[in-house]
């Protein structure tokens, strides 16, 4: 209870910026056969019976829906002209909702940018539920093309193609990720410098990535992983969990930043780090490494390197009860930026309960739960991006959609989504309540005329919204 006290009261302290976190190392047995930077996968006999809200109780549902009206959605005059602007009378106008100002995001794209049926089948699925997708450009990973695994011979053109593919499909794109200091993501090559020539081939690396990517790339995860691994200058001596203090995580985050905005000041740069709702890990607890993050975010906010947002992983040691996520998007809610659910996954191996998880309940039970938490984190007004880590898990075996696609599309394409016809009054104004993001507006002239214009209806905007349409009287 002392070292609990002790721990709070210095993250609190940011004038020292120090955090000393009391943990024990997992041994050689515990740890054999996870590779390094994945020690979070080695949950093997841990999975808990599940005690908690797995599902949307009905409180819980009336508490989100109104949350949702809150906070998702704005009243709306939408005020029609001609082209003398003059208002535009008792006309029908169709209101539709084209891509939500929210970030539904799917990682997919380097699974499925290709050509063949089956892929092309999936994209227009993809096109239909989702409007984010993340291009993946690694310096040095096993599972994804590398960047630069052979020094001076850097390889773009998968992370391309994937920025490409997202383009192509009317997605907004993700860059993952800029920076990540785990031995399997730095280049081998790079032991054989000093430390300051590290720090140059990494600022070369950033800066390289962000250029490829372009103003096609409007969001960056800049750093990955930082509350669990070594800075770079200690990268040889990574014994992980590696607690470092934020002064030493700074050391290569901060200059990190600068050198991202002044490469593409428009993008927005998230951090992006894992086990901040439950972790495995020993000796350290989600509940520090959440006090851990708002103190990192309010450090650097004082040093003027702030990044746009806080992203957050939730796909480590299992599923979440609701209870447990809310805390966590609250908690994080604390350093006063946005939130993205940069990584989230629902696997049956994990299933909480103390039954089957290949029974017969268990498919159901999973889309239940994968339903609640994108629920809850549309409900929530700090979160602003949602990203399903992977794609395999929306279709079959012939890339049509699945029941768990379906159970979303309800979600996003129905339950939170606007579609009306409304009859102009007599100052040629619409009046709707809808959902923040773009929109078809289109009518017809009383000559049977067609017209139709993109318009944003966005939260923060003041409610009011002129259109002009080339309508001669």
């Amino acid at each position: 209870m002392t070292n609990r006290r002790n721990f709070i009261r210095n993250i609190t302290s940011l004038a020292a910026s120090v955090i000393f976190l009391p943990y024990c190392k997992a041994s050689d047995k515990e740890r054999s056969g996870v590779m390094e930077g994945e020690e979070w996968k080695d949950d093997k006999g841990k999975r808990l019976n599940g005690t908690g809200t797995y599902v949307l109780t009905e409180d819980l549902e009336k508490t989100t829906q109104d949350s949702i009206e809150k906070h998702r959605m704005g009243d709306f005059i939408i005020r029609l002209c001609d082209a003398d602007d003059q208002p535009l009378i008792g006309v029908d106008a169709l209101i539709e909702l084209i891509e939500h100002e929210f970030d539904w995001g799917i990682s997919s794209a380097g699974s499925i940018c290709d050509t063949n049926p089956k892929a092309v089948l999936q994209a227009a699925h993809i096109r239909e539920l989702f409007n984010c997708t993340t291009a993946k450009c690694y310096w040095d990973e096993g599972w994804h093309q590398p960047i630069e695994k052979i020094e001076g011979k850097r390889i773009r053109d998968k992370f391309v193609d994937e920025i490409n593919w997202g383009l192509a499909n009317g997605l907004r794109v993700k860059g993952h990720p800029l920076v990540w200091t785990v031995r399997k993501a730095i280049p081998t090559w790079m032991d054989k410098y000093s430390y300051s020539e590290q720090m140059r081939f990494l600022e070369e690396h950033v800066r390289d990535l962000i250029r490829t990517g372009g103003h096609g790339v409007g969001q960056w995860d800049l750093c990955n992983e930082m509350l669990w691994e070594p800075s770079l200058r200690n990268l040889s001596e990574r014994n992980w969990p590696h607690i470092e203090t934020i002064d030493e995580i700074l050391t290569y985050l901060e200059p990190a930043v600068h050198w991202a905005k002044e490469e593409n000041p428009y993008a927005i740069y998230a951090l992006n780090d894992y086990g901040l709702v439950k972790t495995n890990a020993p000796g350290v607890t989600s509940a520090q490494q959440r006090q851990r993050y708002v103190a990192l975010i309010k450090e650097m906010r004082r040093r003027g390197c702030a990044p746009d947002a806080l992203g957050t992983q939730c796909h480590v040691a299992g599923w979440y009860t609701a209870e447990e996520f809310v805390q966590m998007l609250d908690e994080l809610s604390e350093a006063g930026l946005p939130i993205q659910v940069t990584e989230f996954w629902a696997k049956l191996k994990d299933y909480p309960f103390d039954k089957d998880p290949d029974g017969e309940h268990a498919e159901g039970d999973l889309i239940r739960y994968v339903t609640m938490i994108y629920t809850l984190a549309f409900a929530h007004p700090q979160v602003s991006h949602f990203t399903y880590w992977g794609g395999g898990d929306w279709f079959d075996g012939y890339g049509e959609p699945n029941q768990l696609y379906h159970a979303i599309r309800q979600l996003i394409r129905n339950e939170w989504f606007t579609k009306k016809t409304i009859t102009s009054n007599s100052e040629g104004e619409l009046k709707i309540k809808a959902f923040y993001g773009n929109y078809w507006i289109s009518l017809r002239d009383k000559q049977g005329n067609h017209y139709s214009q993109t318009i944003h209806l966005a939260k923060g905007s003041g409610g009011v919204v002129k259109v002009n349409l080339p309508i001669h009287r």
